[in-house]
């Protein structure tokens, strides 16, 4: 009797810690504050992308997608990312219509920004503007009119 309470314990015990070697983690959360610089219109709203790859970013499938009010000078955002790389990706739709209205060979003829971007050259590829998230961390990004 002795022996068959003894194992009965013994099962459950060796089940919970099993149970307990398998189970998920939770990935550790970082504090991300996004300051948006630069805006010169209070028209419309900011929709900001965050990207967590190459081909997320490639593709236009955000990880994380916010929809802001504009305010004449900066805003700021709040949001938690687990580590890794991210890119951040914003455009101030004037119009309100969804969309970055182009114009004559694709130029955005409403504001843009990009992490890791001044606006003087031509974006890159996800690389290029990628930040590394791995502890709490402030990315300033700037808008750009063309």
């Amino acid at each position: 009797m002795k022996k068959n309470i003894f194992a009965a314990v013994l099962c459950v015990l060796t089940a919970l810690c099993t149970g307990s070697l398998f189970a998920e983690e939770s990935p550790k959360l970082n504090k991300v504050t996004v300051e948006i610089t630069k805006i010169e219109s209070a028209e419309g709203e900011i929709i900001l992308c965050i990207y967590d790859s190459a081909k997320a970013y490639d593709k236009r499938i955000s990880y994380q997608e916010a929809r802001l009010e504009p305010k004449l000078g900066s805003i700021t955002f709040e949001t938690e990312l687990p580590d890794g790389d991210f890119a951040f990706m914003l455009c101030q739709d004037i119009n309100k219509n969804g969309e970055l209205d182009t114009g004559f060979l694709g130029m955005p003829k409403e504001p843009v920004g990009l992490s890791n971007y001044d606006g003087k050259s031509i974006p890159g590829k996800f690389k290029k503007h990628k930040v590394s998230i791995d502890s709490d961390k402030k990315v300033t990004i700037p808008m750009v009119s063309f």
